[in-house]
């Protein structure tokens, strides 16, 4: 092992689980977790408990258990929400989206999106913020609401370029390019916003 093993035990349990995760060996990496989970519950330390649990959610994603997944996320969520986390709490209802977005539940993933989104949207800019708004993007742009995908793309291009992360903000643009060329969807005010540079040519 080239790391050495952590002197606190719940961070030593923590490492084991991410070495399991790594050869996929689920069951023993779900027991490690437990077994630090149960360590920070004694301690309450309310922090660690919900970042083991949404380590755990990520698990379950991996070991395609996708209701054990979205249980450990709402509880991550829970528990960064005691400590006013705000930022950790929208980030794993983020993950629970983006769970139901990949089973095309668009639905679900909508309702956990706008969850999240409610949390963070009168705080200052973020990656997670930027995420969400990439992410419900997405979705209403495989569902079809062309003018409502503009918006929220335009909302992440913006909260990527307030936090100077340039690969976000190219990213966005290419895709708002790519959305203004599907014909009579777009409303005036996304358009207006999200107007492509001088001279782009819309095919």
């Amino acid at each position: 092992n080239p790391y050495p093993a952590p002197k606190d035990i719940a961070s030593s349990y923590i490492q084991k689980a991410s070495e399991n995760y790594f050869y996929r060996e689920f069951p023993q990496a779900a027991d490690n977790y437990r077994k630090a989970l149960a360590i920070y519950e004694d301690r309450k330390d309310t922090h660690h408990v919900a970042t083991t649990y949404n380590s755990l959610a990520d698990l379950y994603v991996w070991a395609n258990e996708p209701e054990e997944a979205e249980k450990h996320y709402l509880l991550a969520s829970q528990h960064h929400a005691k400590i006013d986390d705000r930022l950790g709490q929208a980030d794993s209802l983020k993950d629970l989206a983006d769970l139901h977005m990949k089973k095309e539940n668009f639905e679900v993933a909508e309702k956990w999106y706008t969850e999240s989104l409610g949390i963070l949207k009168n705080g200052k800019p973020n990656r997670v913020l930027g995420g969400v708004y990439e992410s419900i993007g997405h979705l209403y742009w495989k569902s079809d609401r062309i003018p409502k995908a503009i918006d929220s793309f335009t909302h992440a291009r913006e909260n990527y370029n307030a936090l100077n992360y340039q690969m976000g903000v190219g990213h966005m643009t290419n895709v708002l390019n790519r959305l203004k060329k599907i014909p009579n969807t777009q409303h005036p005010h996304a358009l207006r916003r999200a107007a492509p540079p001088e001279g782009y040519a819309i095919h």
